[in-house]
């Protein structure tokens, strides 16, 4: 699975590019030392530059804060395993990033039922206040950043790493209410959901990976792990 993705985007997207401070996250979940060495080749092999982070625990939102706090260029390409890219991926990515409140441009995928039809990637709130012992909904969108392939302004996930609670899922800390000086940098910007001929440009690989090892995804109090059923 890592194979076809460094395949796919190598030949699809980082060929356009010169790529520059690669860093991998490999935490040590669902696999053996031969697993590990195997994937230290696979990696090595597409992007020879590339820096290792091997934590002892695996963590999902402390991968995150750690790579993108280790960045140091303009702009970052996030980037997990288990995705392929549908269409060439020039630098037409960028151009978004002309309106200076676009924090991240993410590509569209075949796999989540996004609205590219908003202005941004954004997410809905529902809050409740009281008037006169009267409960009333209110309705709050928030910019809804993600963890899916994307290029962010590295300014921005420098200092959105530096705010991550390392023990919370990453993207919903932008919108779930759990962090609020997250929410609060995240607020008046913009996450671009990159379409050009409104269909999905990258596809999901990793679903049906996981269910034929059935592994399953669990999300509990806005914190993501994956279980062995």
């Amino acid at each position: 699975m890592l194979e076809q993705t460094l395949e796919s985007f190598s030949k699809r997207c980082f060929a356009h590019f010169s790529v520059s401070n690669v860093l991998v996250n490999m935490d040590p979940i669902f696999g053996t030392e031969e697993d590990e060495a195997e994937c230290l080749r696979v990696v090595s092999n597409y992007l020879p530059s590339a820096s290792f982070f091997r934590p002892a625990e695996p963590g999902f939102g402390a991968a995150v804060k750690r790579l993108w706090s280790n960045t140091h260029s303009d702009y970052v390409f996030h980037l997990e395993d288990d995705w392929i890219a549908l269409t060439d991926l020039g630098e037409e990515i960028f151009a978004p990033f002309a309106d200076p409140a676009v924090m991240q441009v993410s590509f569209h995928t075949a796999d989540q039922n996004w609205n590219i039809a908003k202005d941004g990637h954004l997410h809905e709130r529902n809050e409740y206040t009281r008037f006169l012992g009267i409960k009333i909904p209110l309705f709050r969108t928030f910019p809804k950043f993600t963890t899916s392939p994307s290029i962010l302004r590295g300014s921005f996930a420098r200092q959105a790493s530096s705010l991550m609670d390392a023990s919370r899922d990453p993207e919903k800390q932008f919108y779930s209410g759990v962090n609020a000086e997250l929410e609060q940098l995240a607020a008046p910007h913009k996450n671009y959901i990159f379409s050009p001929r409104q269909t999905p440009v990258i596809r999901d690989t990793g679903r049906e990976w996981r269910d034929n090892r059935k592994i399953k995804k669990v999300i509990e109090n806005t914190t993501s792990y994956w279980v062995k059923e």
